[in-house]
């Protein structure tokens, strides 16, 4: 049975075609990820804006031809903060709908739940026995789930991504240091407010400022899931490409930086600043990197029969 899911983001959508070879095993056939910046705007209008959504909507049928191409029996589809939060996201849900895509809407809760799945399915045997805690920097929301193995025993979602916080904080190319504190110290004072548990054995993170981070520090020129599963990346090497990002424009860090996709250039500076203090805030000096997320989540929940 092949089966597609799409992830519709704040920042970026991303879609996973797979084959299910048994009960609960994939094999992964495609996987593509483009950047939609659905949620601009966002925060100041509480619209997604025409640009927005036409721009999501090109890369949607892009997507469902590819699915058709793969013979997909089912495209499965969520969308997360933009949607969830935008007054007229119920217009975007329906023409979505109308290409024939099974499209929910989910919650934080219900988001975190199938992202932690997304990452118990690639680090199962690395986090088994483990305390630990992931963090799913999105766009628009960043959800947090504190398990022990693959016992999810806590989650919840601060509503800041990199996109609102870019918008809400950042005014020049490159980012001066002062907005950036403002940013991740109002990132920080919003998560104090959830008590979260910092002892933890482990820090996991994925999505895409994190898993760009690996692939710039592997020194990648295009990018590998394989490389990038279970990547242990050091606070210090997250320094150094922040040092380095903090002297170029936006421009500039696409050429520099070529595995970085367009639409991510400039959001991937306050990104890299709140990764960085995340470890801080959790008292490690380094984190593992995955590409489990909600779209393997999604895939796992409708096909794996519990």
């Amino acid at each position: 049975m092949i089966v597609s899911s799409i992830d519709i983001g704040t920042n970026t959508i991303r879609l996973l075609v797979a084959k299910r070879v048994e009960e609960c095993k994939f094999d992964f056939l495609f996987r593509k990820s483009r950047i939609a910046r659905l949620g601009e705007g966002l925060s100041k209008s509480g619209y997604l804006s025409s640009n927005a959504i036409n721009r999501a909507m090109d890369i949607l049928a892009e997507y469902v031809d590819i699915s058709k191409q793969f013979k997909a029996e089912k495209i499965f589809a969520c969308a997360t903060s933009a949607v969830r939060e935008a007054k007229n996201g119920h217009e975007f849900v329906e023409r979505v709908k109308g290409m024939g895509m099974d499209l929910r809407v989910i919650d934080a809760d219900r988001e975190a739940y199938l992202t932690h799945k997304g990452i118990v399915y690639f680090l199962k045997d690395k986090l088994d026995g483990k305390k630990w805690v992931a963090f799913d920097l999105g766009g628009g929301s960043t959800e947090f789930m504190f398990s022990l193995g693959d016992e999810l025993k806590r989650a919840f979602s601060v509503p800041l991504g990199v996109v609102k916080l870019l918008e809400m904080f950042i005014k020049h190319d490159p980012p001066l240091k002062s907005e950036l504190d403002k940013a991740v110290s109002f990132f920080i004072d919003r998560l104090n407010g959830f008590n979260p548990d910092k002892n933890v054995d482990i820090v996991v993170a994925n999505a895409g400022t994190v898993t760009s981070l690996a692939a710039i520090n592997l020194k990648l020129e295009r990018y590998s899931y394989e490389k990038t599963e279970g990547y242990i990346l050091k606070i210090k090497s997250v320094d150094k490409i922040l040092n380095k990002m903090l002297k170029l424009n936006s421009h500039q860090r696409l050429e520099e930086f070529r595995i970085l996709e367009r639409g991510r250039e400039d959001v991937i500076v306050v990104g890299a600043y709140l990764v960085k203090v995340l470890m801080e805030y959790f008292g490690k000096d380094y984190l593992m990197t995955t590409n489990g997320s909600l779209r393997e989540g999604v895939l796992f929940e409708e096909l794996c029969d519990g």
